[in-house]
């Protein structure tokens, strides 16, 4: 009988614990919402992104993507981008399963798979799910009701997962995150970088030289793939971590500027409203009151 949809949401729901799930098989989070959502800055990082119930708009690169059930979205790089469930209600909620990409598993795959042409730059794409990937969605996410199961089964099929996207349209961007050396593999060594040191200091010239490029063509790629500037995607993730930090944390936001990067907090406070809509304390109070108001439903 073949697997639709509603019945990978169903199950998606049995496991569903708040608005974000991480499940016990790495890499695999749920994404849920009862009601519509204001567009929220985040990042979509290097992963399978497939919209089971409702709808949501996703804004990146200056473009707009609105995702229905059924949507796939593969995205090669960490990709800053703005959100907002647009379509989702209590009777019929928003559901969406992330599943981080396993760059070893995409390597390991090309290794039994015809050559094909250089990959176009082009870190992100959006597909319409077909009944083999939704199966195969479907069957990892009925592992989770027999952990036991988990460290033999979900790795093979995420295979299948991984082996059917790869013969999609979708397979550019998952071959370029093994393929180097190509221009993308050098912004993907940026961006990495950038990720795991924002709250460092960061010299664009010394980073392109990193990367072998010259400063003049790394601003050109570096944008061409993310959206934005070096500098703009040190600062979006900051923030990102910033709101993080003060949601989960009784810290002061001056205490939480510093601890992200920024000397000044009256910059940071400016910065994080600009990026948010509000400032610091008055979006962690939002954010608290709106995670007690669910827990209350």
């Amino acid at each position: 009988m073949k697997t639709t949809l509603e019945q990978v949401g169903t199950l998606a729901l049995v496991h569903v614990a708040g608005s974000e799930t991480e499940t016990a098989i790495a890499g695999l989070t749920l994404w849920f919402s009862p009601c519509p959502t204001p567009a929220m800055p985040a990042m979509f990082e290097a992963s399978i992104y497939l919209v089971v119930n409702g709808a949501k708009r996703m804004s990146m690169g200056g473009k707009s993507f609105d995702f229905s059930p059924g949507s796939l979205c593969v995205s090669a790089v960490g990709v800053p981008f703005t959100g907002n469930v647009t379509k989702a209600s209590v009777c019929a909620p928003y559901v969406a399963v992330k599943l981080q990409l396993n760059v070893g598993l995409i390597a390991q795959l090309l290794l039994d798979m015809p050559e094909t042409n250089q990959p176009a730059m082009q870190p992100t794409i959006g597909i319409e799910a077909t009944g083999d990937m939704i199966e195969a969605m479907y069957r990892l996410l009925r592992l989770l009701s027999t952990p036991a199961d988990i460290p033999v089964l979900a790795p093979l099929i995420e295979r299948e997962l991984y082996y059917r996207l790869l013969h999609s349209a979708a397979g550019d961007a998952m071959r370029q995150t093994v393929k180097a050396p190509t221009r993308f593999a050098q912004i993907k060594r940026a961006v990495e970088w950038i990720c795991s040191n924002a709250t460092s200091a960061m010299s664009v010239d010394v980073l392109a030289a990193t990367v072998d490029m010259s400063v003049t063509s790394f601003h050109r790629h570096f944008k061409a793939v993310t959206g934005l500037s070096p500098l703009s995607y040190q600062r979006h993730v900051r923030l990102l971590h910033a709101q993080r930090l003060l949601n989960m944390e009784t810290t002061s936001v001056t205490a939480v500027a510093f601890e992200v990067g920024y000397a000044s907090s009256s910059q940071f406070s400016r910065e994080y409203a600009r990026m948010f809509g509000m400032p610091p304390a008055r979006d962690t109070f939002r954010s608290r009151q709106a995670a007690r108001e669910a827990l209350e439903r």
